[in-house]
């Protein structure tokens, strides 16, 4: 803002000046010069400023632009004034020739083009500016400057009159830069030619408007030499002063351009990635919104720990990319999410189109990996179901056979000997009193046994007094010394106290049964958010992946089913550890 702020406040100080010099019949066109010569790299840098890339050429237009506010002070009638504006004028040639060779990046390469900058700057600061001191009187009836008589001396002159050698001097600087106009448009076309397609047609305008700039210069150089008619050599030299202008619009041109392009390309890789989640058609569009036909899209599988293709064939990466290519990375460091591009090496001029390239198609392959993810907790949420209804039933099959092996065989012989008192009652009472006393004993062992069964289905201790009390009575009836430790354990839904029991219950099953542990240790653990447990045992072991079992399924089927996460370390020759985690409400 203060940026924009100070640019309009040098435009119009600067278009005010101009006119405040010039006569009147003069003065609009004269204002309108200094306007557009000042206003329109402003302008164009102001626009240039919106995008990293292009920022540090928005500071090179901004520059230029208040650089050239200068040019106004041609219109003033006191040499010193005068002097700095005639002057400034001279500034126009490096200046344009300084952007042509930094566009759009704002930077000049090594090699040719810092060549020509200095050849450029040598010959402005040592035959231009060098030579001020030596010229009498500055030329009258110009675009800079509309005085015709009685114009400002040239406040460096230091001599009595003008030495005749400068005309050779003109000359030979004037040759100079005609010669360096053809470097310059060499290394126009060699840089387009090297560039990538995006970056071809960003800076194609400005390219085409400097080198119809640069034949006009040199057309108003060669036509004064040759002593063309004046009317035609001013007339080259404004044309050539004005097409400055368009070079300044062309930039802005070029950088708009590049965003539509930019746009267009990102917008078309996000409808197919849209539209197809297969990679062989990602690839495609990226080749296609990139322009590289040789543009290849490489995934990091966690699996085997290395690279695939778009066609899941594994790739060998080397550790340098090959000549004129260059890799791009997008995602987690070597993580299941990771991308990479293997792309054309001018494409690193136009980063910010590989890293949005780059970026879509990370975020499509996330979103696919989640998918996938999705897919298979989806599958895993439906085997739980499937087994939890499946161990309600076995549960209940349990049931019904120890009532009817156990409690019920129990109660009929009950039955039987009931009625056989009954009959001895009559016949030889005292064997029916002793029957009716060893029943009482018989009807003491079936409610012993119908209060085991209910123990198994959900033991009273655990409803009346919570998880601890519960697991240190457990602990207290088995043959292995079983250690209850419980930090902030307070009592919670029916639901989770159940969960938490059973699968401690069963992971203490499965440590006597099978590890032979001779301790086992119970650790509960409750935050504000969270209760935790954890069964640890000295056992032998085993290795989970290859002894996962129906009661290792059935405790991760009740702790996931609420909400909770169950881990099991083993290994053989190490113990088992079972823990979980239930996020509270």
């Amino acid at each position: 803002m203060h940026v924009a702020l100070a640019g309009a406040l040098v435009s119009v100080a600067a278009v005010a000046v101009a006119t405040s010099g010039a006569p009147s019949n003069a003065a609009f066109g004269r204002g309108l010069l200094e306007l557009l010569i000042v206003g329109t790299p402003i302008a164009a840098g102001l626009y240039a400023l919106r995008s990293p890339v292009s920022s540090n050429f928005g500071i090179a237009l901004l520059l230029v632009g208040f650089l050239w506010s200068l040019t106004a002070l041609a219109e003033s009638s006191l040499s010193v004034p005068h002097t700095i504006g005639r002057l400034s004028t001279w500034l126009t040639f490096p200046c344009v020739v300084y952007l042509m060779l930094a566009f759009p990046h704002g930077r000049i390469d090594k090699g040719l083009d810092r060549a020509l900058f200095f050849g450029v700057v040598a010959v402005m600061l040592f035959l231009f500016f060098g030579t001020a001191p030596l010229v009498q009187a500055f030329p009258t009836k110009t675009l800079w400057s509309t005085c015709t008589t009685d114009c400002p001396a040239n406040a460096l002159f230091v001599l009595d009159q003008q030495p005749a050698f400068l005309t050779d001097v003109i000359l030979v600087r004037e040759w100079l830069i005609e010669l360096l106009w053809l470097g310059l448009f060499f290394s126009m076309f060699r840089r387009w030619r090297a560039a990538s397609l995006l970056q071809q047609r960003t800076m194609g305008p400005a390219f085409v408007a400097g080198a119809l700039l640069g034949l006009l210069h040199v057309a108003h150089i060669t036509a004064r030499q040759l002593g063309a008619p004046t009317d035609t050599v001013i007339a080259l030299s404004s044309a050539w002063t004005l097409l400055i202008v368009v070079v300044c619009a062309a930039f802005v041109f070029g950088l708009f351009r590049r965003r539509m392009l930019l746009a267009g390309a990102l917008a078309q890789l996000s409808v197919t990635l849209g539209l197809s989640s297969d990679r062989s058609d990602v690839r495609a569009t990226l080749a296609d919104a990139l322009s590289d036909s040789t543009i290849e899209l490489l995934f990091y599988d966690q699996a085997s720990g290395g690279w695939v293709d778009d066609r899941g064939r594994a790739v060998e990466w080397p550790t340098s990319a090959a000549p004129g290519r260059a890799s791009t990375v997008f995602g987690g460091h070597a993580g299941p999410d990771e991308v990479m591009l293997l792309h054309d090496a001018a494409l690193r001029d136009d980063q910010d189109l590989v890293d949005g390239a780059g970026a879509i198609v990370l975020a499509g392959s996330r979103h696919q990996a989640l998918e996938s993810e999705l897919a298979t907790a989806m599958g895993d949420l439906e085997d739980s179901r499937w087994r939890i209804a499946e161990a309600a039933d076995l549960e209940r099959a349990r049931i019904e056979r120890d009532l009817h092996d156990g409690a019920q065989q129990r109660l009929i012989a009950l039955r039987l000997s009931l009625a056989l008192a009954e009959e001895d009652l009559g016949t030889n009472p005292a064997a029916a009193l002793e029957r009716l006393h060893e029943l009482g004993h018989e009807a003491e062992d079936a409610l012993e046994e119908l209060r085991s069964l209910a123990q198994g289905v959900y033991p009273s201790l655990l409803a009346d007094r919570g998880l601890e009390d519960a697991l240190k009575s457990l602990a207290g009836s088995g043959p292995v010394p079983v250690h209850v430790v419980a930090v902030g354990l307070t009592r919670h839904a029916t639901e989770i106290e159940s969960a938490v029991y059973f699968t401690c219950v069963e992971a203490l099953q499965n440590a006597m049964k099978h590890a032979g542990a001779d301790a086992i240790w119970i650790r509960l653990n409750q935050t504000p958010h969270r209760l935790g447990f954890e069964v640890r045992d000295d056992g032998a072991g085993f290795a989970p992946d290859r002894h996962g079992g129906r009661g290792l399924r059935n405790m991760r089927d009740r702790i996931e089913a609420i909400r909770g996460r169950l881990a099991i370390d083993a290994a053989p020759g190490r113990g088992t550890v079972v823990a979980g985690s239930i996020q509270l409400p």
